[in-house]
């Protein structure tokens, strides 16, 4: 073999030259060839040269080689049969463990019985988005009210962005009880044990999930281990892990090197605050030792805020559950219950049970708003599916679901976890009884810890072999089960007000002292705990009550007692549905009015909770209800055309207003919002998009098309939308209500020169136009639309530019801005707002620059659906 190789490297250049030189010859082209003859020559004297070259050089490479192969096999050979055992094997069969260590989806705590669920297939991704400590709340139920858009992220997004932004190397993810945290490391952990990070385009990392509070003990020790001892030390405890029996330089080298994925759970419950202190201590310590190692540490806000980590670079805050969410995570829970409880069968029969009872569960959690509040915590949405599943049937037995939530949040899931906590449940729950009551019969959600002192004292000395101060105490449930928050400092109350109701009620029906809920049956702020005390009591005494006061508040209130009531004596029963049903056709007029007014309210009060923020209604007007709006607005006087069906006297009371027009419906929309009593009032009711309507379609009358904001022409029956607008809407929205059409033009040029950050300039840029948010815009061309009856807003303007053939001169013309601007409700269609001609200015220099501008803007409208 070598003598070819050296044949080849002798003669092949020689020959290639002549064959080179032939062709040229033969091709006339004498320059080429005579080069060509050069080079031949030259290439010979190569063939004398090579021979001897070759041979030498072959020799010393085969000397040369044999050296390395002799050296690399003693380095083999050096190495004890184990250790390359434990490289080969231990990483595989490390990641089949976790995988089945965490496949399943457990609610610590819970002893309901059902079947152990896969967490993959139950699993819904929880949205996170980058917040400050200090704007994280740590209530299990929140009252902040958080926008979810396509801006918010799931924590894959900040793991596939740690090779580009450093300070995603170590999170914290910060979330009140109940919000995910252990399950997300979990389901992290599991997805990375099965290898699949790749469809989340995330770095290849190997999980280890760590419980602090187990590993508590190690670290703040005289003398702590480092974190690949730690590491190694609880694989080696664990009973699942031991036939492992890993080499501690194993994980320093993969920790050293990059190539793990550390997850800390739990810093808040390290119960002690010194030894918390030092835990934080020690991780901020490993993440500084181990910098090309990714980490992630869970905490509750008190937890963390007590003893932050200053290596970690953000901070990630767990967003509630959407409808959208609770909805994917019933359906996955149920299907996947029912498949379980029948022995792994999954024909088309289960699946079409498990879908019917979903539904019914989603369908009781959307028309409750207390439920639907509790619903955004994927802890309380496990428990609420539970419940129901076990038979209890929601909402008129959700005294249970809150009992349950209560035992599981005071001492349940503690135990499950081994923290020692100072009281039992029941314990717990019957001083919370006390202090819960008292805060409703001073009509107050916030109390100071001096003020119920005494209160609290007094309870926790009956109970015996108990040396807990209040402050202790009250330090013990809000960190613990997080059923009290510290809503600002030294300001403390129930993390839900429903928490605080049902307590009150639960004592009520301890004391047997029903007279203080019918003492205070007239007042709303009494309304929830009288339910509640319904729903566990014999209602009779309270719907009577009732009776013999009826107004609007007082029936609306004993129809849910009616309904949720555990017990109610069939002719007191009789007497308030005849009212209340029978009462919208009824030929007296008092009593139909009073039946239409309480249909209205409990409508309102039962609208499908989109988010924190939006409500629909999933039925339509009826005539009743719509009349109460026609003789509130126009009393005497003639109504205005449209705004009633022609052959109205025709028309069942109990049926959907149709037949009217666009205006008559919107019109309804703002009597609805000038009339309604909110706390805030930036909350209004409109009609819905035609996007809104068709994504929450109405349960009956199917066959109805509503008005909505788009279809101004064709609609038949009204839905309502609600909606609570941000503040900065406020002056805008006062200014459209009372008809000030100038100083709300005014009002929108200035907010949306401040949104656009160009107040210093006082004009937009097509630069600023283009990319002007969508949501800000939406939001002002609703509120025109709205308070205009539909003749102003920029959705109308669109709309005529595109009718003139995009051509600025007829548009003008059609919106009468060549001349004097008319600020009264009767200036031409699309006349306002008027910041076309006020802050849209260009630097740019087209042929028709305020063309230019209003294309911008009309392409603007396209793009947010507008």
């Amino acid at each position: 073999m070598g003598n070819i190789t050296q044949e080849l490297v002798k003669w092949l250049p020689t020959g290639t030259g002549l064959g080179v030189t032939g062709h040229f010859l033969l091709s006339h082209q004498w320059k080429e060839a005579g080069i060509s003859t050069c080079l031949t020559a030259v290439s010979s004297i190569w063939v004398k040269f090579s021979g001897k070259f070759m041979e030498t050089l072959e020799k010393k490479a085969e000397e040369k080689g044999e050296k390395a192969a002799l050296w690399v096999g003693k380095q083999v050979d050096d190495l004890p049969s184990k250790v390359i055992k434990s490289i080969s094997g231990f990483q595989s069969k490390y990641k089949r463990l976790l995988v089945d260590i965490y496949c399943d989806f457990k609610t610590e705590g819970s002893t309901f019985g059902l079947p152990v669920l896969d967490l993959e297939d139950v699993f819904v991704p929880l949205k996170v988005e980058t917040g400050n400590l200090e704007n994280i709340s740590g209530a299990m139920v929140s009252n902040q009210h958080t926008i979810h858009n396509i801006e918010n992220q799931e924590i894959w997004d900040f793991l596939a962005a740690i090779s580009k932004q450093d300070s995603y190397r170590c999170m914290a993810v910060i979330a009140p009880p109940g919000y995910g945290k252990t399950t997300l490391l979990k389901h992290l952990t599991l997805t990375y044990a099965k290898n699949g990070h790749r469809k989340y385009k995330a770095p290849k990392f190997l999980p280890i999930l760590l419980y602090l509070r187990d590993i508590r003990e190690e670290i703040t020790s005289p003398q702590p281990p480092n974190l690949p001892e730690i590491i190694t030390n609880h694989l080696k405890t664990q009973p699942a892990f031991a036939e492992l029996k890993p080499q501690t330089d194993w994980f320093n080298q993969q920790l050293k090197n990059g190539k793990c994925l550390v997850m800390l759970d739990g810093l808040d419950e390290v119960a002690d605050s010194h030894e918390r202190s030092q835990v934080s201590e020690w991780v901020n310590k490993q993440m500084a030792t181990y910098r090309q190692t990714a980490f992630i540490i869970t905490s509750r806000p008190y937890g963390y805020s007590s003893a932050p980590v200053d290596e970690v670079g953000v901070i990630l805050k767990v967003l509630p559950f959407t409808l959208e969410q609770m909805k994917l995570f019933i359906n996955s829970w149920y299907l996947q219950t029912e498949i379980r409880s029948r022995a792994g069968k999954n024909n088309q029969a289960v699946r079409a049970e498990a879908k019917k009872n979903a539904e019914d569960l989603i369908e009781r959690i959307i028309n409750n708003r207390a439920i639907a509040d509790m619903a955004t915590n994927p802890l309380l949405v496990t428990m609420i599916a539970t419940v129901h599943y076990s038979g209890s049937a929601l909402p008129g037995r959700r005294v249970e679901l809150y009992q349950k939530i209560c035992d599981l949040l005071l001492g349940m899931r503690q135990a499950a976890k081994k923290i020692k906590a100072p009281l039992t449940s029941e314990q717990n729950k019957s001083v919370l009884q006390v202090l819960a009551l008292d805060l409703m019969q001073r009509e107050t959600r916030t109390f100071e810890p001096a003020g119920v002192e005494n209160l609290i004292a007094s309870e926790l000395q009956t109970i015996v072999n108990i040396t807990l101060t209040p402050a202790e105490f009250l330090e013990q449930v809000k960190d613990v089960s997080g059923l009290i928050v510290e809503r600002e400092q030294g300001i403390f109350e129930f993390a839900h007000l429903s928490f605080q109701e049902y307590l009150a009620a639960a004592e009520v029906k301890e004391l047997q002292q029903e007279k203080i809920l019918i003492d205070n049956f007239d007042n709303s702020w009494w309304a929830e705990t009288i339910r509640l005390y319904a729903a566990q009591s014999d209602a009779t005494n309270l719907i009577t009550a009732a009776l013999q006061n009826q107004n609007v508040a007082s029936l609306t209130l004993a129809y849910d007692c009616l309904k949720e009531g555990k017990k109610v004596e069939p002719q007191t029963q009789i007497q308030l549905e005849d009212i209340l049903e029978a009462g919208l056709s009824s030929k007296d007029p008092k009593i139909a009015q009073l039946a239409a007014q309480v249909k209205l309210v409990r409508r309102l009060n039962g609208l499908l909770r989109i988010n924190e923020t939006q409500e629909i209604d999933q039925s339509y007007i009826t005539l009743a209800e719509y009349q109460e709006f026609i003789k509130d607005t126009f009393g005497t006087n003639t109504v205005e055309e449209g705004f009633l069906p022609a052959d109205v006297s025709n028309i069942s009371l109990t049926q959907p207003v149709t037949r009217i027009s666009f205006q008559a419906a919107n019109r309804f929309c703002v009597w609805l919002s000038l009339n309604s009593n909110f706390d805030n009032n930036l909350i209004r009711y409109r009609l819905p998009t035609e996007a809104e309507a068709k994504q929450y379609p109405a349960k009956d009358d199917k066959h109805l098309t509503c008005w909505t904001q788009e279809n101004k022409n064709d609609g038949e029956g009204i839905r309502v939308f609600k909606d609570q607008w941000p503040q900065q809407y406020k002056q805008l929205l006062d200014y459209l209500a009372a008809g000030n059409w100038r100083e709300a033009d005014e009002e929108t040029a200035e907010m949306m020169l401040k949104v656009a950050k160009r107040e210093s300039q006082g004009y937009l840029d097509v630069d600023a136009i283009e990319k002007f948010p969508c949501s800000v815009l939406r939001t002002i061309d609703q509120l025109w639309v709205q308070y205009s009856d539909g003749r102003f807003g920029f959705s109308v303007q669109k709309r005529i530019y595109e009718a003139q053939g995009k051509d600025l001169e007829k548009t003008y013309s059609a919106l009468e801005w060549y001349t004097v601007l008319n600020y009264s409700i009767q200036a031409p269609i699309g006349h306002l707002p008027t910041i076309i001609t006020n802050i849209l200015v260009i630097k740019k220099k087209p042929l028709n620059i305020k063309e230019y501008q209003m294309y911008s803007l009309a392409q603007r409208l396209v793009d947010c659906n507008i």
